[in-house]
């Protein structure tokens, strides 16, 4: 432990960043992997269903904007924060405004005995927004990772992504 702790001197506050900047990204995944749970006990059809997988498409195709990630930032504010704090506000408000209007979306509403369909599009919709960000987050995380520890300690950064996000996805 004390050999663990040696290592990573100078990077303690770096390391627990990462793992925090995880566990943030890993809420939106997670909402994500609970949401199909709903239409199945509310009897949609398997078909309809389908169209919300769509919405985790941007973690399969993020490669496509990496490039992008990594090379345009303002000079003032630092190549991955330029990325990382918009992309962080955008989520919280996003899932702010989420909170209101997740109760029309999903057919739920006071009355009981009343239930409305879930609107598939505007739920794949919405989660589609926040993978694209969270998935945008994931580069300039990993990104910032590699320039911010040092070379021996670099390999703590899976351990924080896998512990963060499925902290995150338990949340």
């Amino acid at each position: 432990m004390k050999e663990l702790l040696h290592d990573l001197e100078g990077d303690k506050l770096n390391v627990l960043l990462l793992f925090l900047l995880y566990v943030l990204q890993g809420i939106p995944v997670g909402l994500y992997k609970s949401i199909p749970l709903i239409p199945t006990n509310r009897g949609v059809p398997y078909a309809e269903q389908a169209l919300f997988s769509i919405a985790y498409y941007p973690y399969s195709i993020k490669l496509l904007w990496a490039p992008l990630v990594d090379s345009l930032y303002f000079n003032r504010f630092g190549r991955r924060k330029s990325w990382l704090i918009p992309t962080q506000y955008i989520i919280g408000i996003t899932m702010v405004v989420l909170s209101i209007f997740i109760s029309g979306i999903l057919g739920e509403s006071d009355n009981q005995e009343e239930v409305e369909p879930i609107d598939i599009k505007s739920l794949t919709a919405v989660f589609l927004f926040l993978t694209i960000l969270s998935s945008t987050q994931d580069v300039a995380t990993d990104g910032w990772c590699i320039s911010m520890l040092k070379p021996s300690n670099v390999g703590y950064a899976s351990t924080c992504q896998s512990v963060g996000l499925t902290a995150g996805f338990c949340i």
